[in-house]
């Protein structure tokens, strides 16, 4: 589930996604988010 606004369900104890705002449709290009990754990579990438 990567919709931001999504507040949650009985089953995950209505917490929230976490995902970032902007979020496109799984499976789409996500620039943000690859951005993060390669931030947070371990090893840091060059």
């Amino acid at each position: 589930m990567c919709d931001p606004s999504y507040g949650g369900n009985a089953r995950n104890g209505n917490n929230p996604t976490g995902a970032l705002a902007n979020a496109p449709p799984a499976g789409h290009w996500f620039s943000a988010q690859f951005q993060q990754l390669m931030q947070s990579a371990y090893p840091p990438l060059p």
